[in-house]
């Protein structure tokens, strides 16, 4: 997988006949913690991002299509879900957006239904042996459902010579034919970023623990 910021200047002509798809990782977090972001870390980071991607758009041309996890719907619907999910970086998608890109409806509501009750059932601590075993291969059998219908979605829906962006979190576990290109957005800050986002989560489940440290 390429790593943007680790080529130089990508030649179109090179990945002519292949679908190609740009990778942005995102963050789906509690909202509250957006407002601990003293250091702007959120807001460096996208500008880095909208940087690359710029750089990237003049040598393999326009965006066709966006894929934004989670997000099921086209259009105006599409937008104010991606604003809920991911309000840090959606004014960066809307200028794709205002300018003529299609919001894939990516998601199946169904299969994201169907996973997240999955893994609510196999975190209650369930006793039996055997329930387990069955929530276990039901949990795993939803997440390839749902990886196998985004993958498909972003195949079927991208053509030869086109350009795709996939705004997703970074352990998606998506695996493409080689008819498609991944080229992965690469920051300077992404390591910081992460490793706050790991304390900020830490807190927020654990309120006490937080406290106890600031003490």
């Amino acid at each position: 997988m390429p790593e943007l910021g680790k080529i130089q200047k990508p030649n179109k002509d090179r990945y002519a006949n292949k679908k190609r798809l740009i990778f942005v990782p995102i963050f789906i977090i509690p909202t509250s913690i957006y407002e601990n972001d003293s250091e702007n870390l959120f807001k460096k980071y996208w500008d880095e991002v909208a940087d690359a991607i710029n750089k990237l758009e003049t040598s393999l041309g326009s965006i066709n299509t966006i894929f934004h996890e989670m997000n099921s719907k086209t259009g105006e619907e599409g937008i104010k879900i991606i604003e809920d999910l991911n309000p840090t970086g959606s004014d960066f998608i809307k200028i794709f957006h205002n300018s003529g890109t299609l919001i894939s409806e990516f998601e199946n509501d169904e299969l994201i239904a169907e996973t997240m009750d999955w893994q609510r059932i196999s975190s209650i601590g369930l006793l039996s042996k055997n329930a387990k075993e069955i929530t276990m291969n039901e949990y795993t059998n939803s997440i390839q459902n749902r990886n196998k219908s985004l993958i498909d979605k972003i195949e079927n829906e991208l053509n030869t010579g086109e350009n795709g962006i996939l705004f997703m979190r970074d352990d998606h576990g998506l695996q493409f034919s080689n008819e498609v290109e991944v080229f992965y957005v690469s920051t300077t800050v992404i390591n910081e970023l992460q490793n706050w986002l790991g304390q900020q989560l830490n807190q927020f489940m654990n309120p006490s623990t937080g406290e106890a440290t600031q003490q």
